[in-house]
């Protein structure tokens, strides 16, 4: 049945598979198939089918859900038994596209999410879930988390492996954003990765480990250039 939503929902998947350096392509899952998400919604193989059939050309790659920032064009997109799968070729000779990249190979960004609307679904009375079974889907998006995954670790049975889950999880952090910050990013992008740093490093310090500052100085970017650079060290301070 089609359930008349007009609004536009996003949902995520873990899961970039592999990265071609040399020509900015990304593989990865776009959607999984049969799982109950965050939502309450199990997407159904066959749901993009259509959608890819009739709108193939026209689906691209953006960063964060932003449509004002494309980074790429999808060459291969197809359903398979268990997920969307997708082949993205990133402009990596755009200064987004390059630093989303060096993102994406660093480890910062390692999920994807897709955004479409839904065309037909139906409730399962029996497992209390929405099934979807068609969409139209607009566009794919290498994402950072949707929310702190300091704040969202279940299914731990003691407080020590609570915090071996934090601690893991900061020094993975830490030590992608070391490795991104000395590769060839912008000043925008390196002053936002600074703040998170200092940031993690405090709080690291509270988890009782031990971190060391980045080695490589960042240029701090002018005044009339930090606009963008404020949104971003705002999106990383509520996200960390």
């Amino acid at each position: 049945m089609s359930n008349g939503n007009t609004s536009i929902l996003y949902k995520s998947a873990e899961g970039l598979l592999d990265v071609d350096d040399s020509k900015g392509i990304v593989k990865g899952l776009g959607s999984v198939f049969g799982n109950i998400d965050s939502d309450g919604d199990i997407i159904e193989k066959g749901a993009y089918s259509k959608t890819i059939q009739e709108n193939r050309n026209r689906i691209k790659y953006l960063y964060q859900h932003r449509l004002d920032k494309p980074i790429g064009k999808m060459t291969e997109l197809n359903e398979t038994d268990s997920a969307l799968e997708f082949v993205a070729e990133i402009a990596i000779k755009t200064r987004l596209g390059k630093d989303v990249f060096e993102m994406i190979k660093a480890g910062v960004i390692s999920e994807n999410s897709v955004g479409f609307r839904t065309v037909k679904e139906q409730y399962d009375q029996v497992e209390k879930v929405n099934r979807i079974k068609e969409v139209k889907l607009y566009e794919i998006s290498a994402v950072t988390l949707a929310a702190n995954p300091l704040a969202l670790i279940e299914g731990v049975k003691s407080i020590e492996d609570a915090n071996k889950l934090r601690n893991e999880w900061l020094t993975e952090r830490f030590n992608n954003l070391e490795k991104l910050i000395k590769s060839n990013i912008s000043d925008e992008l390196g002053l936002a990765i600074e703040f998170e740093l200092k940031s993690l490093k405090q709080l690291a310090t509270m988890e009782g480990l031990k971190v060391t500052e980045p080695t490589k100085e960042v240029t701090q970017p002018t005044l009339e250039k930090a606009d963008n650079a404020k949104d971003i060290v705002k999106y990383l301070l509520d996200n960390i």
